[in-house]
């Protein structure tokens, strides 16, 4: 057998290698389903919350003071950092006087207007300084509101990055704060379509962690999802969990997810 005719049948071999495993269906990527037991399904997930976000900056500024610290209960609304404001004052008693000299410019060519002693298109650039002035003061006050940095809603301040004297941007991508509620938890897990027909909204499931096995709570099942995912064959299933009576589920937990075998 020649070397040439050797080579030939090597790239023949290849090229059938090749074919067959174009032509093999791809891989779907492993679900979340842990096991299963006749007609039940354990799914593993870390518990969520809705609400959990970072909080930056709207306006530039340096930071003046901080009112709060990681762990502390805040009221949507409250104030979790103060910017230096004395240039934002400044600002907002320049806008003030603007204002004041605008809104009486405007108000003596409507007498003079009233007189047929000043033209229409006078008064109507008067009435536009006078606009012009009105939101520029609206801006400055709004400057002083935004240099208070507040919690958006309810919930626990998890983290916090700010520094007195540290300067902030309003296009910073890393955020100052970071403020979470605690509850209510959920948990998010993609179960077999072979489940579908078998699940109801509010249907109880029990929900144990996964490191801390005596932690258990029951959950309901509060979304199934009316797509299933061609790539995995799953479809994604939300369940709300209570804590448990020892408070061992936070935001964060890995818990073991099992619907029950009479879910029809």
């Amino acid at each position: 057998m020649n070397r040439a005719f050797r080579i030939g049948i090597v790239a023949a071999l290849l090229a059938c290698g090749l074919a067959a495993a174009a032509s093999k269906p791809a891989a779907r990527p492993a679900t979340l389903v842990t096991g299963r037991t006749g007609d039940a399904w354990t799914a593993e997930a870390n518990l969520m919350v809705e609400r959990e976000v970072g909080i930056g900056t709207r306006v530039s500024g340096i930071v003046d003071s901080i009112q709060v610290e990681r762990g502390q209960s805040v009221r949507k609304g409250q104030a979790l950092a103060t910017l230096d404001r004395r240039e934002f004052e400044l600002d907002r008693r320049s806008a003030e006087a603007a204002f004041a000299a605008a809104e009486a410019d405007f108000q003596r060519y409507k007498e003079l207007f009233g007189q047929k002693l000043a033209s229409k298109a006078e008064l109507e650039q008067r009435r536009a300084r006078y606009e012009e002035a009105k939101v520029d003061l609206e801006k400055a006050k709004l400057t002083i509101d935004r240099s208070v940095i507040r919690a958006p809603f309810d919930g626990v301040v998890v983290d916090r990055t700010a520094r007195i004297g540290q300067k902030v941007l309003i296009d910073d991508t890393a955020p100052l704060f970071r403020v979470s509620v605690l509850e209510p938890l959920l948990a998010r897990v993609y179960l077999s379509e072979s489940s579908l027909g078998r699940l109801r909204v509010g249907e109880p499931v029990s929900v144990v962690s996964r490191e801390f096995p005596e932690a258990r709570s029951t959950g309901k099942i509060k979304f199934l999802s009316p797509v299933i995912d061609p790539a995995s064959g799953t479809y994604q299933v939300i369940v709300s969990v209570p804590r448990d009576s020892g408070r061992v589920f936070r935001p964060g937990t890995a818990v073991k997810v099992t619907f029950p075998r009479s879910a029809r």
